[in-house]
């Protein structure tokens, strides 16, 4: 049914309802601070954790980085 749906909001409105804009790390710490942390709700299958691990040792973030899983046990 999930299929079905996308495909019709593909042909009768477009495919920019159904695809997700491309973000880099860069862009999404710009709406962070100390009273707001970045919080991933994620699909099955998508993992951002390298990409945010990178990005934590490119700004030397590394002793600032807390990754907490809801399925961590």
């Amino acid at each position: 049914m999930a299929f079905a749906l996308t495909n019709y909001v593909i042909v009768e409105i477009g495919k920019f309802y159904v695809e997700a804009p491309p973000v880099s790390m860069e862009e999404v710490y710009k709406d962070t601070d100390v009273k707001t942390p970045l919080i991933f709700v994620l699909s099955q299958g998508a993992d951002p954790t390298s990409q945010l691990i990178k990005f934590a040792k490119e700004k030397d973030f590394m002793d600032k980085l807390n990754v907490i899983s809801l399925g961590q046990g």
